[in-house]
């Protein structure tokens, strides 16, 4: 097999992949996580269900990507922020003003609750794993950050109030 044909499929993949977490992503905050199906999913990504089946054998592999790949998202943006309290000021913003996370909150509390409570689980891993490099701090660092933003998403703060805890949690790490 070429290279050129091997890349055009990788890019291909790639397409279909991110058209599916996009459309998880917008079905999800109409609906919620529990009320959206692989039918309705594959029609709004605008793929075959063979295509969806073949990306993902079922609902919760898709919610993992989706977490994975907004874990990546905001990384990225705290990663380039012009400092550590800019940094924590803008996850708390992408977490609380999550139109999913909030539909999630809504519709599907025992998800969030599972979801928050398993720590040995990737998702955890990769969150940890990924405040740990944007803010270069240990785990006591880390945790503070962690339990700071779960706040974010069981009660979400105004700007105003989640701007000043960013600023006073930075000075402390």
């Amino acid at each position: 097999m070429s290279e050129e044909l091997y890349a055009r499929q990788h890019a291909t993949y790639r397409t279909t992949h991110e058209s599916i977490i996009i459309a998880a992503n917008k079905l999800m905050a109409e609906q919620g996580f529990r009320a959206m199906n692989m039918i309705e999913l594959a029609s709004e990504a605008e793929v075959s269900r063979a295509t969806l089946y073949n990306h993902f054998r079922d609902k919760s592999e898709v919610f993992m990507a989706f977490v994975e790949t907004e874990i990546e998202r905001i990384a990225t943006l705290a990663l380039i922020a012009q400092s550590r309290a800019d940094a924590l000021y803008m996850i708390s913003r992408e977490i609380s003003g999550h139109p999913g996370l909030r539909r999630a909150l809504e519709t599907d509390g025992e998800l969030i609750a599972s979801a928050l409570s398993i720590r040995d689980s990737q998702i955890w891993v990769d969150i940890y794993s990924e405040l740990a490099k944007i803010f270069a701090t240990d785990v006591i660092g880390v945790g503070m950050i962690v339990r700071w933003l779960l706040g974010q998403v069981t009660s979400p703060l105004s700007d105003e109030h989640s701007r000043q805890q960013a600023d006073r949690l930075a000075t402390t790490l």
